[in-house]
């Protein structure tokens, strides 16, 4: 096993920023996601670990031997591909073990043994003989997936590895992935943009954005706590709602708010499972909000509703299938005030929750 130390990483390309200031501790053996949309720095970061790239500022080390002027080849990781990158004129086998021979130096004999002995535990042993042009593209992500493990190396790059998969197949190999890496010990870093692959296979998550590290946690800690307004539009399905308190009014699509604590402009942020429905506006220590539903979306156990408050705000909120309101009809939600977020406009750092920094209401929204 092998653990990452990434210390002051600093990249640009001309006068973009890739990165700036990027520190991290990976541990032996963790699976460990590096998650942000598409231009944040993720995959420069993970270039830069495999070698690929060479940072302007700053270090990598493994086991806490330094990796900079190492050559890819050279260093304990392996690598997994978005576009499986197996050469279509070599079986299965033979892309499996080509880098065994000829990068780590195995005999013929030996380098076979272990492409059959990962394949088999990846259960694609009956693919060996057959080129990509005869695999489906979740079968040549498993040979692909194969070929890395086969280095042994102590740790496993994953560059967006599920990318254009269908929904099924996406699932399950996630699953395959997780657990392989978990049994064969390797550090894993999957870079990606897909959060529910992030929270599904990863021990503790990255949210980068614009080359800084957001947040830094466990898949839980990500969810229930986001400690920036990026992190709270980023992570969750459908994301967390995001109301901004008028600075001059106090005013919000819960209503009016004391603003003798209000040192900053604040955004308030709720999860949609946290916002109920109600026939009484008026529940005891409750916020609510009224509107028109909008959208209803089927998910299997509930639905998520998506209304327009009568402050024109787009409000998200689930609801069990047997209690889900028609379109164009008027409802109420409401929500415990210590289940509101607070952030900072100005830093878009969270400051805490509604009761805890003191934010009331001294005028609701009339139902």
């Amino acid at each position: 096993m092998t653990a990452v130390k990434i210390l002051g990483i600093h990249k640009s390309f001309a006068e973009v920023k890739a990165l700036d200031g990027i520190d991290l501790n990976i541990e032996d053996g963790e699976n460990f996601a590096i998650l942000g949309p598409s231009g944040s720095g993720k995959s420069t970061l993970l270039h830069i670990i495999a070698g690929l790239e060479e940072p302007d500022k700053g270090t990598v080390a493994f086991n806490g031997v330094p990796q900079n002027g190492i050559p890819p080849h050279k260093r304990d990781a392996a690598i997994v591909f978005q576009h499986f990158a197996l050469y279509p004129h070599l079986s299965s086998l033979e892309n499996i073990t080509l880098g065994l021979r000829h990068g780590l130096g195995l005999t013929k004999q030996v380098a076979n043994n272990r492409a059959v002995d990962v394949a088999d535990r990846m259960q694609v042993k009956h693919l060996l003989d057959r080129k990509p042009k005869e695999m489906s593209g979740g079968q040549r992500q498993r040979i692909a997936l194969a070929r890395a493990l086969a280095r042994q190396s102590g740790i496993v790059l994953l560059d967006e590895p599920l990318s254009g998969l269908d929904a099924q197949l996406h699932a399950v190999l996630r699953l395959e992935i997780a657990t392989l890496l978990r049994s064969v010990g390797a550090t894993g870093i999957n870079v990606t943009h897909d959060q529910l692959d992030a929270m599904a296979m990863a021990d503790r998550i990255a949210v980068i954005n614009l080359g800084h590290i957001e947040q830094l946690g466990t898949p839980d800690e990500l969810y229930a706590v986001p400690q920036t307004l990026f992190v709270a539009s980023f992570i969750g399905s459908p994301p967390m709602n995001l109301v901004k308190i008028d600075e001059l009014t106090g005013e919000s699509a819960f209503g009016q708010h004391s603003t003798a604590v209000m040192t900053d402009a604040l955004t308030l942020g709720v999860r949609a499972e946290h916002l109920t429905l109600t026939t009484d506006s008026a529940t005891y220590g409750a916020w609510a909000i009224s509107g028109v539903v909008g959208l209803v979306e089927p998910t299997g156990k509930d639905r998520i509703v998506r209304l327009t408050s009568d402050s024109g705000h787009a409000v998200t909120f689930r609801c069990e299938v047997a209690d889900t309101p028609s379109p164009g009809t008027r409802v109420t939600v409401q929500c415990d005030p210590r289940l509101v977020h607070v952030y900072s406009q100005k830093t878009g750092h969270r400051v805490g929750t509604a009761e805890s920094v003191g934010i009331t209401l001294r005028q609701p929204v009339a139902a």
